[in-house]
């Protein structure tokens, strides 16, 4: 009986472990199974996390050994890299353009100009040489078509060149233009230059761009003597001798402008150095301009006064009112 009973006992133990046994094979199994399918999910990233590992640990195997080269190396494609990247930023970049003002004058071969380039940076130059050795009468060149930067003919002082630059730039000017003397600084030569050290230098740098471009025009000297309140009269009665341009105005102003509508008084501030816009300069067609250039060649009256002409002119020439 005992021994049935045991024999009873033992097949429940054994046939107990044996379930126990195929649950926990089938719960094993199951995990695994998961595990897997999470593997093959996540086979992706952990692929390149694999590579870039793989690629830094040959990384670091060649900068131990390779040492101060491998360092080089690294180095090197990393300069190469930056400088492949500044290469094109550069390339890209355009070229910067020309200064939006230019200075012009005339220059006898006497005169020193170099200072235009290297005190006043910001603004274009255009300084024309004066042709001193060909008579203006004899010349065979036309000034209006020739593109050199000479006045081909010594005539007319400053006035020559600033109507040469007008009719040869008329379709190309700079926003503002700004007429002035050779000369830089200095009492007495630069006495009609207002700033304490008669300076052109400083005249330009302190100019109000703003006002020439809402104005169209300024006179570069502020200080009335001479020139205002009446230094041209041209119908002086009884007339002065030594006043040439007086004289001369009544005629140049009905051929310069065609009609007799001649001011009664001509006042500026003197010595025809002033800023202008190229659109007040636009104002006036082209062959206008061409047809002052031609009675400045042409007229009879000496340098001194058809010059002088023009010096009392500019401001009317530029949209301002006689006196």
């Amino acid at each position: 009986m005992m021994r049935s009973r045991r024999q009873i006992e033992s097949i429940v133990v054994a046939v107990f472990l044996l379930c126990a046994w195929y649950l926990f094979d089938a719960h094993f199994n199951v995990a695994q199974g998961g595990s897997l399918e999470t593997s093959v999910d996540k086979k992706p990233w952990r692929h390149e996390s694999t590579e870039a590992a793989g690629k830094q640990e040959i990384s670091e195997q060649k900068g131990a050994h390779g040492g101060a080269k491998g360092e080089a190396s690294s180095t090197s494609t990393s300069s190469q890299h930056i400088s492949t990247s500044t290469q094109s930023t550069a390339v890209a970049t355009p070229t910067p353009s020309l200064p939006d003002r230019v200075v012009v004058m005339a220059k006898l071969p006497t005169d020193e100009t170099d200072w235009v380039h290297t005190d006043l940076p910001d603004w274009q130059a255009v300084i024309y040489d004066i042709d001193t050795e060909t008579p203006h009468n004899i010349s065979t060149l036309d000034p209006m078509t020739n593109s050199t930067l000479r006045t081909l003919r010594n005539k007319g002082m400053e006035a020559n060149a600033y109507l040469v630059y007008i009719v040869q730039n008329y379709d190309n000017l700079p926003s503002t233009i700004a007429f002035i003397h050779p000369h830089k600084d200095g009492y007495p030569v630069a006495w009609h230059t207002d700033n304490q050290e008669h300076s052109n230098v400083v005249s330009l740098q302190s100019l109000n761009i703003n006002f020439i471009q809402s104005n169209g025009y300024a006179n570069l000297r502020c200080v009335n003597d001479p020139g205002c309140p009446h230094e041209v009269i041209p119908f002086r009665d009884p007339p002065e001798e030594h006043r040439t341009i007086e004289a001369a105005m009544p005629d140049a102003w009905r051929d310069l402008f065609n009609n007799t509508d001649v001011p009664h008084i001509l006042a500026t501030p003197c010595c025809a150095q002033f800023a202008v816009s190229s659109k007040q300069v636009r104002q006036r067609p082209l062959d206008e301009y061409q047809r002052y250039y031609t009675w400045l060649m042409e007229t009879p009256l000496k340098d001194e006064t058809s010059g002088r002409v023009f010096e009392y002119l500019w401001h009317i020439l530029f949209g301002q009112e006689p006196v």
